[in-house]
């Protein structure tokens, strides 16, 4: 199966459901009506009992380039993590920032690819989402989540592997595979078990 929703694309790979950002020339930015579809996709994929495991990934250069300030998303979308019914597991390649960086603080596992790079710049903006920053924290802690969205400043993957916002890096050339293999062995996996790690 292979759909598109306005800027996404999901496709069915045996129990594990992949969904990605396709819109590259608006750098996967979120905006309200993407927010929509990305939600209604993940409820969906998680009441579907041929489902296991959730994907997330993204086309192009930038995994996602934050929020649409003039459209803003749903904050439901900054806690999809502890909401899931269902493992989620995202494949980062590019940069990543602000509302990016909350999709990935919400995935049960991160991979990233080497190179990578990371920021809570809404403060450059002189905007504050407290959703982005809730989910941020959740993953890597209060202070530090505090000091990167006060400087706003640009971060790399090692220091995203050291403070746990990503739990593996690999090569660009192999994200695609280490992330597939990690989604599709949680797909597979004892369903009761997974959930009840979920709770």
């Amino acid at each position: 199966m292979s759909l598109r929703a306005a800027n996404l694309r999901i496709e069915q790979d045996g129990r594990l459901r992949r969904i990605t950002l396709a819109a590259p020339e608006k750098r996967n930015v979120l905006d309200t009506a993407l927010a929509q579809d990305f939600l209604r996709e993940m409820a969906e994929a998680a009441e579907d009992q041929a489902t296991g495991a959730i994907l997330i990934e993204a086309d192009g250069p930038m995994f996602c380039g934050g929020m649409d300030a003039a459209s803003p998303p749903s904050p439901d979308v900054f806690s999809i993590g502890r909401r899931a019914a269902k493992p989620i597991v995202a494949a980062v390649k590019g940069a990543a920032v602000s509302a990016g960086v909350a999709l990935i603080a919400n995935a049960h596992v991160a991979i990233a690819a080497q190179g990578c790079t990371f920021g809570l710049i809404d403060i450059r903006e002189g905007r504050w989402n407290e959703g982005v920053f809730q989910a941020v924290a959740a993953a890597i802690g209060q202070r530090r989540a505090l000091e990167l969205a006060l400087t706003g400043r640009i971060f790399s993957t090692a220091e995203a592997l050291a403070w746990g916002l990503v739990h593996m890096v690999a090569p660009a050339i192999e994200l695609d595979d280490r992330a597939t293999e990690i989604a599709t062995a949680l797909a597979n996996a004892n369903r009761d078990v997974v959930l009840a790690a979920l709770k």
